[in-house]
């Protein structure tokens, strides 16, 4: 495993405020503010006209470094799809950053005011902006996608475009229909689950923690290894989705670590 290197200065500790300990989805965005201040210089680069269509890049020193590309979901499982921000979620790739890795967060628009198509192909076009744009801005090593709830689903579906070396979805449903609400089509809903198109043979970590999204996660496994696909299933049961994000999140954490070896000797 490589050695951790520093991030390109030490970011200051964020205060917390006293009382109850404030949610997972309030400390990664407070802990993402402070990171967007300190590296303020490739933010909001657009790859379409949309206003939501926008990455936030945080190269590493190497430019050929391996980058992870984070797909956000919501802050609960009601708000997949519908809400959700690039801007407070880029502190989740803060262990990666520690052993010398480059990251990048592509906005995406919600549903209704986009639906869930519209927000795949924008995602495959961030993707196709990151290939020919990236090496440019200092992102010219592997690219590998991580995302949770509706995240996890688009890292599942965009596992086969040409940039993206391997994924992992954290509690994410493999099938549309899984999230309610969204009014999709029954061919819409055919086309965009991963779980009922051809398995792309790359490494794709399935990790849940023993809720709802683990049967879903277990079934994708189970096709995927079938069809050849590469990827470990990780179950850390009674952990949560925030414990999970943050064992992404720590430098020593189980995700952490299972995503470096995705890339061996990167």
């Amino acid at each position: 495993m490589p050695v951790p290197t520093p991030r390109y200065l030490p970011l200051p500790p964020v205060p917390r405020p006293a009382g109850p300990a404030p949610s997972w989805s309030a400390v990664l965005a407070q802990d993402s503010a402070v990171l967007r201040q300190a590296r303020p210089g490739q933010l909001d680069q657009p790859y379409a006209a949309a206003d939501w269509c926008r990455w936030d890049l945080f190269p590493a020193p190497d430019p050929n470094r391996p980058c992870l590309v984070i797909l956000h979901g919501a802050g609960s499982a009601a708000g997949e799809w519908c809400s959700g921000d690039r801007r407070d979620c880029g502190a989740l790739a803060d262990g990666l950053r520690d052993h010398g890795w480059a990251s990048a967060l592509p906005g995406r628009g919600h549903v209704p005011q986009a639906s869930p198509t519209r927000i795949v192909h924008e995602t495959h076009r961030a993707l196709d902006w990151l290939a020919a744009q990236g090496a440019r801005h200092g992102l010219g090593g592997p690219v590998v996608l991580a995302g949770w709830g509706a995240g996890a689903l688009l890292a599942a579906l965009l596992l086969d475009h040409p940039v993206v070396a391997a994924g992992i979805g954290l509690c994410g449903e493999y099938e549309l229909e899984g999230y309610a609400g969204l009014g999709a089509t029954e061919l819409e809903a055919a086309a965009l689950s991963p779980s009922q198109l051809p398995v792309v043979r790359k490494r794709f970590i399935l990790a849940h923690d023993g809720g709802t999204s683990a049967a879903s996660a277990t079934a994708f496994h189970e096709v995927r290894g079938a069809a050849g696909g590469g990827g470990r299933l990780i179950g850390l049961p009674g952990q949560g989705l925030g414990r999970l994000l943050d064992s992404l999140r720590a430098p020593d954490g189980a995700l952490c670590r299972a995503v470096l070896e995705l890339l061996p000797g990167a």
